[in-house]
């Protein structure tokens, strides 16, 4: 298949869901992000049905490409759980599996119990 154009591209209201997929694709341990490189982000939490129409329609090739990059990190965190899973049953350990942050796993909802990802 051909190369894809990236290898990670993080997205900025799914920061945490982000960083550990960086930790994990390129196999390096978590690490604390420098206080400086920590801005605060709008959440779209808030907007409503109005707000959205208003940026669907004026930045319709905006909102195509950030819901394509959602889409994108959803099947990759998937993926990404499928593949701990098959490691942790396969005899890895948490412990063995140094770069899969797993603090920040909790918070996004995905635990370990019993060697088994609790989702």
């Amino acid at each position: 298949p051909p190369e894809p154009d990236f290898i990670w591209f993080g997205i900025t209201e799914r920061m945490k869901e982000s960083t550990a997929l960086f930790h994990y694709y390129f196999k390096a341990a978590p690490a604390k992000t420098p206080i400086h490189r920590i801005q605060d982000c709008r959440p779209t939490s808030w907007w409503t049905e109005e707000d959205r129409k208003v940026v669907k329609d004026r930045e319709p090739a905006d909102y195509a490409v950030w819901r394509a990059a959602n889409a994108i990190l959803d099947v990759r965190m998937e993926k990404m759980k499928m593949e701990i899973q098959s490691l942790l049953s396969s005899g890895e350990t948490r412990e063995s599996l140094y770069w899969v942050d797993w603090d920040t796993l909790e918070t996004v909802g995905v635990r370990l119990d019993n060697n088994l990802l609790i989702m």
